[in-house]
Order: structure tokens, then sequence, then C-alpha cells
């Protein structure tokens, strides 16, 4: 397989869904609560103004976890004026480069300037529902953040993020309590519920938005139901979410994280993965969702078999020819129908 990175827009006209990582340089754990916290109003306001959804997220010491839904931008954009698109830019007025952008623009209306209207407007049009352009913005707002507040300079990321084209709800359900299991996976809680720079800790606290993204993730998108059927209320959706966070396993000493303390529902280790499989055995869903599942940061594509065909076949000219389809299998545990377009064989689980 060539150029995954090529494919991460999918098939236009629709909406999509992606699980994207990035990393701090050095991987050094650098976020505390004061940054983790700054961080989670960014990524809502930034993602207001680039028209993304939010579905899950997870912000730990050294990389965050998002699960984005994106609407299919020439589709979002249909019809907006110049002044419309100009208008967006109110949601990011705290930026200093944004308000000289509003105040060009008030100059330019006033003196007859329209050409200097539209090319402010274009270059709006290109920032909005576009996942590389939220989150190059994003990315750069945590920098410029962290770099005023620390006095240092340069770049904070590990290169450019990872992403994972998700599509289906078993799909979603799956990325999203993933993303939810990171604290709990590093040993720095037992609850997940004890993390609040999670989603599902947000939507327990009642976060509206915190709630429509589980449910999201649970059931579906909304055009995906029956025509007439209600929305699900919050304790239908969090008892079904709740099922695949806490079928755990075993509670075990997982050691020391690294601010110290003792970690006390760690991964399972390279060591236990490794006697299930060395017999032919497979972990259960929940027990696979403790490890660190390469799947969902290196598969390129997670979903359905015939998603997934369907993605392989858009995208041929991309693959060899010895290739004949596009769906496979995940390794490792009990994953239901889902299936991922990379066939990863080595440490597929951590």
């Amino acid at each position: 397989m060539r150029k995954p990175r090529a494919f991460q827009l999918g098939e236009p006209g629709r909406a999509h869904f992606y699980h994207v990582v990035s990393r701090v340089a050095g991987r050094e754990i650098l976020f505390g609560d004061a940054e983790r916290e700054a961080f989670m109003e960014m990524l809502f306001k930034q993602a207001a103004f680039s028209g993304l959804t939010v579905i899950a997220w997870c912000f730990m010491g050294n990389h965050f976890h998002l699960l984005l839904e994106v609407p299919d931008q020439e589709t979002a954009l249909a019809g907006w004026t110049d002044d419309e698109l100009i208008g967006r830019l109110e949601l990011l007025r705290d930026d200093l480069a944004t308000r000289m952008q509003l105040a060009d623009a008030a100059m330019f209306r006033k003196n007859g300037h329209a050409e200097g209207v539209a090319q402010i407007a274009a270059g709006v049009r290109a920032r909005l529902f576009d996942l590389s352009a939220f989150m190059k913005e994003f990315k750069m707002r945590m920098t410029g953040w962290y770099n005023q507040k620390y006095g240092r300079e340069g770049t904070l990321w590990e290169g450019r993020f990872r992403c994972v084209l998700v599509e289906g709800a078993e799909a979603l359900e799956v990325v999203s309590a993933y993303i939810d299991l990171n604290p709990l996976r590093a040993g720095l809680v037992t609850d997940p519920l004890d993390y609040r720079w999670c989603g599902y800790a947000a939507a327990a606290g009642g976060d509206e938005n915190a709630r429509k993204g589980i449910e999201r993730a649970v059931f579906g998108p909304k055009e995906a139901r029956v025509k007439g059927t209600k929305r699900p209320s919050w304790s239908k959706t969090v008892a079904v979410y709740r099922l695949l966070l806490y079928g755990l396993g075993e509670e075990r000493n997982g050691g020391v994280s690294v601010d110290g303390t003792e970690k006390a529902k760690a991964g399972f280790s390279p060591a236990e993965i490794g006697e299930v499989l060395a017999v032919g055995g497979k972990l259960s869903l929940a027990q696979a969702l403790r490890c660190r599942v390469r799947y969902f940061t290196a598969g390129v594509v997670l979903g359905s078999g015939g998603f997934v065909n369907r993605f392989f076949e858009g995208k041929r000219e991309f693959f060899g020819e010895k290739r004949e389809s596009g769906a496979r299998k995940l390794r490792g545990a009990e994953w239901g129908d889902l299936r991922t377009l990379r066939d990863l064989r080595v440490d597929v689980l951590r």
C-alpha cells in the first residue's frame, strides 16, 4: 500500500469521522492541569469556527486524542456569502491576527474595496470544514499559548498528526471508548469519571456537547436513524456506553506512573498479551481497549467490511496490482464486524 496520507479526506459529498492523535516533540510530559484546561477551551472554540463536531476527546500529559466529525466542505459552504464568511471570524476575536483581519474587512467595506473583502472571505472559506486546516490552527494556538506561558520558542509537536478514517456506529463507539480509557491505560485513574479532561467525565458532569458526542458514538449519526425515532435519553445512552467502558477485567497493580504515583489498573503487559496470542487465543473487546491498539492510529480506515472495501475500490490506484480487496480482519481480539484497511502484523496490541 502506498501514500496513505492521500486517503484522509474520504469520498466527497458526505461527512466523515476521524480519530486524530498528536504528540509533543520528544514525548516529554509537559501538560499539567492548567495546560489541559486551556487546551480544552481552545478545542471547542476552534471547532466552532472550523465547523467540526467533537465526538470524543482526551488530553494527556504529552498527547491528545480527538474523534471528529468533518462535514463535506463543498456541501457545507454552499450558498455562503462573503459577509457570512467574514462574520465567522468573530468566533476567534480574542486572537490579535483575527481582529486585524476584521478591521481590514471593515476598512475595505467602508472604502468600497470589494476585491479586498472577497480575498479575506476566500481565506476564511479555505479554513472551514477541513480537517487539516483545523488541526494546523488548533496546534498552532496550543503552541503559541504554551510558548508564551513558559517563555520558550519553536515547535511543540512531533511532526504531523496521525489520523484514521472511522465509519459506522460500531467503530465510532469502540474508538470513542478507547479515547476515554486513555487515562486508565496510563494508570492515572481507576475510573475515567475521575479524569476531567476526557469527554466521558465531561458528559457525566452534565456537559451537553459531551453527551451529544457519546450519543452520536453509541447510536450512530442522526441522519442514519429510522425517521421519526426520538433522540435516546441520556440514561439509556450512558448505560450502553458504560458496558463497554467498564467491562475491564480484573484489577491489577500496574507499577508506578511518570508522576510517581502507583498505577491501579494499567493495560495488559506485553508478556500477558503474548501469552494469550501465543496459544491462539484472543482478548475480549473490553480487554483489548485496555491496551494501545495500533489499528486506531495506524489502520488508515476502520469500519465495516463493506465500507473499507468501497473505500479501497475508490482509491484503487494507490494499491499494488496483486491486492484484490480492501477489508482486513483485526488481529488479537474479538473485534466483531470491524475491519481495517492496513493488515498490521506486529505489535497490534501493546
